[in-house]
């Protein structure tokens, strides 16, 4: 495999194949760009020799090396799905017709990975004012690291005479279950322009980007008594949003849905637990209108930023602490 930023061809080996009646369909995903297949839509088939052996351009266009998602599918020469340009992820089509398959995961070594609540997680860098707010983001150790007991700090700094926000996502997608956040700070302190984002979210805008939020923020009313929010987007569609009111002094607390086929189930909590009961129970909601996305290459985000991308309005930096993170698989029907 081709190192992360460089020209070189991609190479592998067919084990057990047949050369005249098999061939190879690599496709690389691009942050940001999706799916593309390879070496071109006019080209997308790669032969392989008597001994397995193949090689297959990958860099025909300009941003290709800097994939970070290599798969290669063993497919019939009667192949003939749809060249792949874009996608925010590999068509099932595609993947239906493959009678083996691999992918790889290409990293940026100049990213900064985490290694967070046993999953992986990359930070959001942004040198120019980019959404959320619009606003600066830093992967600096002063706005994202880990302590000695392995928590997640995400914290807004002002450096270098500018606001810098914090953004964690994960590297796999989860899909139906249980998202569990574990938070230890209190979030009635936040600034009335300060956002802590706990969050699905989808580069294909498909079902609203496949976002579902929790957001705690008074979105510059401090006058507000509510200071949390559960979300299915689009938020400004009615029924898609519940305002509640996390108690003040209140730490540490729980946040997690439960997403399925036909509806999504929050809860907020007191303490760090997944079980509700008649006394940590804060809020709860649960959507269940037309509107419940379905997955697709949704990640895991979690991010500290400005509303607006305006200035907190006590002047001050701003942190907030999570303990894990857990994901739970729907149970077998």
């Amino acid at each position: 495999m081709p190192a992360f930023g460089s020209l070189a061809t991609l190479k592998g080996r067919v084990l057990n194949g047949d050369p005249k009646a098999q061939r190879v369909a690599v496709l690389i995903y691009v942050p940001e760009a999706g799916w593309w297949s390879k070496p071109t839509c006019a080209s997308p088939l790669t032969a392989f020799g008597s001994d397995g052996s193949w090689a297959a351009n990958i860099n025909t266009g300009s941003g290709d090396k800097f994939a970070t998602r290599i798969t290669a599918l063993l497919v019939g020469t009667n192949y003939a799905e749809p060249c792949v340009e874009g996608a925010a992820a590999i068509p099932p089509a595609v993947l239906a017709q493959a009678r083996a398959s691999v992918t790889v995961r290409r990293t940026d070594p100049a990213a900064p990975w985490l290694d967070f609540s046993g999953y992986e997680w990359v930070g959001k860098s942004a040198d120019a004012p980019a959404g959320p707010g619009p606003n600066y983001f830093s992967v600096s150790t002063n706005n994202v690291w880990l302590d000695a007991a392995g928590r997640l700090h995400l914290r807004i700094t002002h450096r270098d005479n500018r606001w810098q926000c914090a953004e964690v996502l994960s590297f796999r997608s989860f899909g139906y279950g249980s998202y569990r956040f574990y938070v230890d700070s209190v979030m009635n302190d936040l600034d009335a322009n300060v956002v802590l984002g706990l969050f699905t979210w989808s580069n294909d805008p498909a079902y609203a980007h496949r976002e579902i939020d929790f957001e705690f923020a008074r979105w510059d009313n401090a006058a507000d008594s509510n200071n949390a929010q559960f979300v299915v987007q689009p938020f400004d569609t009615a029924g898609h949003l519940v305002r509640y009111r996390v108690p003040a002094g209140l730490a540490p607390i729980t946040c997690l849905f439960k997403w399925e086929t036909n509806r999504v189930s929050f809860q907020s909590l007191r303490g760090h637990t997944p079980l509700a009961n008649a006394t940590n129970l804060i809020s709860q909601w649960v959507f269940s209108k037309p509107g419940v996305p379905v997955p697709g290459d949704e990640k895991v985000h979690l991010n500290l930023w400005l509303g607006g991308g305006r200035p907190p309005r006590n002047g001050q930096e701003a942190e907030v602490i999570l303990s894990r993170f857990e994901f739970v698989p729907l149970a077998p029907p």
